[in-house]
């Protein structure tokens, strides 16, 4: 039996978010513009239908499968097709094309210094402890789906 699973600091939605707003306050009190015009809203609006997407059909596909939909709970399954498939981490995948998409639409440099940071926090805190919690449950069953498909692309 693998040991308890803790929860993440933040949940992943709350981490986007809370880097979203640095960046809004980072944005006014030492603005940093970048353009913003028709084909970066164009982009932006396909990287949230994108990201979306793909959170949404990964979602789909663990409650599919009548495993849990989030990082505190113990999953009974290890999905390796879908979206799972394409990265181990689609959800997660997901938020950040859709932190991408916001940061195209806010014209700033902010969101985008912080991006680095916000990764590496994603990586460290919720990840990374999510890979060991399900090489515990799952071992090389896991280690298999690890050297065939990446963390994130």
């Amino acid at each position: 039996m693998a040991a308890p699973h803790d929860r993440p600091p933040l949940s992943p939605p709350l981490l986007y978010q809370l880097f979203l707003v640095a960046a809004l306050l980072l944005a006014d009190s030492l603005p940093l513009p970048l353009p913003v015009n028709a084909w970066l809203r164009t982009l932006a609006v396909l990287l949230i239908i994108g990201g979306q997407s793909l959170s949404f059909w990964a979602m789909w596909r663990l409650r599919q499968q009548h495993t849990t939909t989030s990082n505190a709970g113990e999953p009974r399954r290890l999905l390796c097709d879908g979206p799972f498939a394409i990265s181990r981490n689609p959800i997660n995948l997901g938020d950040t094309l859709g932190y991408c998409a916001i940061a195209l639409l806010l014209g700033s440099l902010w969101p985008w210094l912080l991006l680095p940071l916000l990764l590496y926090l994603m990586n460290r805190t919720v990840i990374r402890p999510d890979e060991a919690h399900l090489l515990a449950l799952f071992g090389d069953n896991y280690r298999d789906y690890c050297r065939k498909v990446r963390r994130w692309l």
